[in-house]
């Protein structure tokens, strides 16, 4: 496995791969969208899924744009709006999954631990002794998390109780980071804290730099996250910060998830990871960050 080395935050060069124009490679928010032929409105297309709500107090997601005749990352625009107005969005994923090819016994979590490893390692370059950095939560941050506590004289800003706790296990006899948690309240099904305590205490904050994960990356909206709880402190970590570096899988790239927390404008720096050649989707954000790597996991 190998890493193209990643340019400093705050540069303006492309260094993890050629970075060429993939044609039709474009993600736009139109004005409407095509259902069966006919031009379909947003205001029209948010109208059905309220009708949904009211009628199911539940969306699914997939079987709405399959009805509608429009992408799922257009579905979830709506739903955004429809938030940012007011109205209570609960979200119930697609019962179906879909179809997988055969994985050997043993192996079925290996690629996506080895990629999330691969892209927190890469991560991990970017930062220094004795910085003041932010960390949110999620899978590849608590590998990252792994990686920095060796950095000596770091001071780290997190919302996750996983992370701190990663960061404030014992190492390999070097003093371990001053980690400063924000407080707020912690909902039943993860273990992040939320809420105006916690982005007020950020708000208050002056970090170097901040590590973020995503659900969703791509060029047109930035980096995005299925928790609207989340999005409002991931969105104070980020204003926070002087520089941004978002974390995001090769399946990351290209979706737009439900909550944007952080602009095109507004990301410096991009790792992502890559069997072989960077998809079309990792290419299209790739091309558009100040500094940007992606950690080639040799052949899938």
């Amino acid at each position: 496995m190998t890493a193209v080395a990643a340019a400093p935050v705050g540069t303006t060069s492309v260094t993890a791969v050629p970075v060429t124009a993939v044609p039709g490679d474009t993600t736009t928010n139109a004005v409407t969208e095509c259902d069966g032929g006919r031009k379909v409105l947003p205001r029209q297309r948010q109208g059905a899924i309220l009708d949904e709500l009211r009628a199911r107090g539940e969306v699914d997601i997939a079987a709405l744009a399959l009805r509608l005749g429009v992408s799922e990352a257009t579905v979830r625009r709506d739903l955004g709006v429809l938030a940012r107005q007011g109205h209570p969005v609960p979200l119930r994923r697609a019962a179906t999954p879909a179809p997988r090819t055969a994985t050997p016994r043993g192996t079925a979590t290996t690629r996506p631990q080895a990629e999330q490893e691969a892209i927190a390692a890469a991560a991990a370059g970017q930062a220094r002794p004795d910085m003041t950095i932010g960390l949110s939560g999620g899978a590849v941050v608590h590998k990252l998390a792994a990686h920095l506590r060796e950095l000596p004289g770091l001071t780290v800003v997190t919302n996750s109780l996983t992370t701190a706790t990663i960061l404030t296990r014992s190492g390999r006899g070097r003093a371990r980071p001053t980690v400063i948690l924000t407080g707020g309240y912690r909902t039943p099904d993860n273990d992040l804290l939320h809420g105006p305590v916690s982005a007020l205490v950020l708000r208050s904050m002056r970090l170097e730099l901040a590590f973020l994960d995503c659900a969703g990356l791509d060029g047109p909206n930035g980096a995005s996250t299925d928790s609207l709880a989340d999005s409002d402190t991931r969105r104070a970590l980020v204003q926070a910060a002087a520089h941004t570096c978002v974390l995001a899988t090769a399946a990351q790239c290209g979706r737009t998830a439900l909550s944007v927390f952080a602009g095109p404008d507004e990301i410096d720096f991009i790792v992502t990871a890559a069997a072989g050649a960077p998809s079309p989707a990792q290419r299209s954000v790739l091309r558009q960050a100040g500094g940007a790597v992606c950690v080639d996991l040799g052949p899938d």
